[in-house]
């Protein structure tokens, strides 16, 4: 709620107005906080393949994971925003580790050539993608993420009201 001054306001009222104000304009602002992305590939020259872009778009990549522990360790350990490609060497355990981290609130995208997709997997939010990909797809993609991180970031920064007094 943001509290307006009147025209003609006192002047020691107007005074605590820009006082509060320029306080809150002082506070430190927190840099931006990139994209974290996580690489789940069982392919290590697509797993490179996949950081690449998943850079190029401004994001950061958490590391590569090719099996179901490696993913679930390094999750627990960089707190990831995305997941990338969850069907990995030791079975089809992509669709548990989207399960355990859609729970989490992190986006899922689901690249495959598997097109087949099961009850687990059908239960959680993600996007598809199959194989071949597309490099464009997979950037316009992660792009819009790191948009909307920036957003909501740039939202949840901004004061609530700079007519507030401290």
């Amino acid at each position: 709620m943001t509290e307006s001054l009147p025209v003609n306001a006192s002047p020691a009222r107007a005074g605590k107005f820009l006082v509060s104000a320029a306080r809150r304009l002082r506070q430190p602002i927190e840099p931006l906080e990139p994209l974290r992305v996580l690489v789940c590939e069982d392919d290590p020259i697509l797993a490179l393949e996949l950081e690449a872009m998943v850079v190029e778009c401004g994001a950061v990549t958490c590391g590569s994971a090719a099996s179901f522990d490696q993913a679930r360790d390094l999750a627990g350990l960089t707190a990831p925003d995305l997941l990338v490609d969850l069907h990995l060497d030791d079975g089809r355990s992509g669709p548990r580790l989207a399960e355990i981290f859609a729970d989490r609130g992190l986006r899922i995208v689901v690249i495959s050539g598997d097109t087949s997709i099961d009850s687990v997997l059908a239960r959680v939010d993600h996007v598809f993608l199959p194989k071949p990909i597309q490099p464009a797809v997979l950037q316009d993609l992660i792009a819009a993420a790191v948009q909307a991180k920036r957003a909501r970031e740039v939202s949840a920064s901004t004061p609530e009201s700079l007519g507030k007094p401290m």
